[in-house]
């Protein structure tokens, strides 16, 4: 996410739950102990850490049987180059990569039509550029919710769609780069997979893992009958859906920009975000399950209507 939200974290310090208390043991949670862990180093985009999150989340995608969402750039017509998972770019501090696959949708029309899931992979690494405990220096900022609990999220939600699917085809993409600037998503819609048309719908999930007070923020919608059908969806597993104008402060407003219907999903700013506090055993797994089912029926009503 980014980084003006100092009167949030004002507000938020009032009221914050005791946390420490160690998630139940479950894949979810398995997830983010390593996205989050010391030997990724936080992740920052162009690191070491960042590559070693990417190519866990690919192998998970090719573990599923996910088809690859890219093509790799070759001398033959494009459609004899290879497919990858991978979808590399160019930063400031070295290469960079986005990460996607696709679940192709039941119906043979609707298939040609796609549902995009994002979240971003990307953390500050050691670095205290952007960060709110610049005191403590160059120390792992390890991005437990944020954003290592989307990220687990999209491989679970992979793993569910795989085994269910949907109408419309699901194109799932883990961004890179997102905390110096979307750079990610704005390079995955300049050179995406699929004709922008044929982007039916975008959920971004950007903070998931600190549910409190049943309390889910919802930022970017712009249509009515989306509204409705994301407030039924939330409700029915007891969370109550807080809607806001997007204060594009995530990936979901590439795509905004880009005139594609789009929305973010997030269990809101606490005291950890962007410090070398937020870390695994501070998510709230319970509440972050809850979630990803909430997100999970949003996805499957909006890609089957």
């Amino acid at each position: 996410m980014k980084h003006s939200i100092l009167a949030a974290l004002a507000f938020v310090a009032a009221c914050q739950p005791t946390v420490g208390t160690p998630a139940p043991a479950s894949a979810i949670g398995a997830d983010i102990g390593f996205l989050a862990s010391a030997a990724l180093g936080g992740r920052e985009a162009g690191s070491p850490g960042a590559d070693s999150a990417a190519e866990f989340i690919a192998r998970r995608y090719q573990q599923l049987g996910l088809r690859p969402a890219f093509r790799l750039r070759c001398n033959s017509p494009s459609s004899s180059c290879p497919e990858s998972y991978f979808q590399p770019f160019r930063i400031e501090r070295g290469g960079a990569q986005n990460v996607g696959a696709v679940i192709d949708g039941s119906d043979s029309v609707l298939r040609k039509q796609y549902v995009v899931l994002g979240a971003h992979y990307d953390h500050l690494g050691r670095s205290p550029t952007f960060s709110l405990d610049h005191e403590r220096g160059f120390v792992i900022r390890p991005g437990a919710d944020d954003n290592a609990s989307g990220t687990a999220a999209l491989m679970e939600l992979a793993r569910r769609l795989h085994d269910r699917r949907t109408r419309r085809s699901i194109l799932i993409v883990n961004f890179d780069a997102e905390e110096i600037g979307f750079v990610g998503s704005r390079v995955f819609l300049d050179d995406a997979p699929v004709p922008r048309p044929a982007m039916a719908f975008m959920l971004n999930l950007d903070m998931i893992g600190r549910l409190r007070q049943n309390r889910l923020f919802i930022e970017g919608v712009r249509d009515r009958a989306t509204r409705a059908l994301i407030d039924s969806a939330v409700s029915a597993f007891g969370i109550r859906g807080d809607f806001m104008a997007s204060e594009d402060r995530s990936d979901h407003a590439t795509f905004l920009e880009g005139h594609i219907e789009a929305v973010s999903l997030s269990t809101g700013y606490h005291l950890d975000y962007h410090t070398a506090s937020d870390i695994a055993s501070h998510i709230n797994l319970v509440g972050m399950e809850r979630v990803i089912d909430a997100a999970e029926l949003i996805l499957r009503r909006i890609a089957d209507r």
